[in-house]
């Protein structure tokens, strides 16, 4: 005599089908974002910080660093409800070269500033 049903595993199973369609959708859609290198979160431009560039974040804009309303997330993947950096400056480089300071809100680059 068996516990349960044949169905009881296929059910279990099956609910978790929508979320792992989510996932693959989010990571398909962030194979083409660009990568820069930033530093955290920062109450101000961040121009003048002297913190490390040493995370990485992702954005889906055309160009080498985001420009404005470009979002920005946390990790290669679209995912607006979480991945999206939290509000406030970051100092972002793509070549180790040129240097902006970002202004993010709800995800998406409001200002930028070149670092000069």
């Amino acid at each position: 005599m068996a516990l349960g049903n044949a169905n009881t595993s296929a059910q279990a199973r099956g609910k978790n089908k929508p979320v792992i369609v989510k996932r693959r959708k989010e990571i398909v859609l962030a194979k083409t974002y660009g990568s820069i290198s930033g530093t955290t979160v920062q109450a101000r431009a961040a121009c003048n910080t002297r913190d490390s560039l040493s995370e990485t974040y992702y954005h889906n804009g055309g160009k080498l660093t985001p420009g404005v309303n470009d979002r920005v997330y946390i990790s290669r993947r679209a995912d607006n409800e979480r991945g999206v950096l939290q509000d406030g400056f970051y100092k972002v480089t793509a070549n180790n070269r040129d240097f902006f300071s970002i202004q993010i809100i709800n995800g998406v680059v409001a200002a930028v500033e070149n670092c000069r």
